[in-house]
């Protein structure tokens, strides 16, 4: 621990990023020129595009504890609604289903 500590101190600061430095230039300019491009090159960026921000934009756990709190919400009511029709006592002698 106490190397790493040591290690990591005497390390020299990086020089901050320079976009104009960056030895990792991009391949293709982006975004494109979509007058240049064919309909179908269009479609197919179009579709790369919105894939990526479906998935980018995607919430599994936020979306798994809605679905279950709309379980437990719909479970619940018929619970209240079966013992309230069922079992609680109305003051009434007959009630619907006294048979059941």
């Amino acid at each position: 621990m106490l190397r790493t500590l040591a290690r990591l101190a005497a390390e020299a600061p990086r020089p901050a990023f320079n976009i104009h430095a960056n030895p990792y230039k991009a391949q293709k300019i982006w975004p494109p020129d979509f007058a240049k491009l064919s309909q179908k090159h269009q479609f197919r960026l179009e579709r790369r595009y919105r894939r990526r921000a479906k998935l980018k934009w995607a919430r599994p756990r936020w979306t798994k504890m809605v679905k279950l709190a709309q379980l437990g919400s719909v479970i619940s009511l018929a619970v209240v609604l079966g013992y309230g029709i069922l079992f609680m006592d109305w003051g009434r002698e007959e009630t619907p289903f006294k048979g059941v």
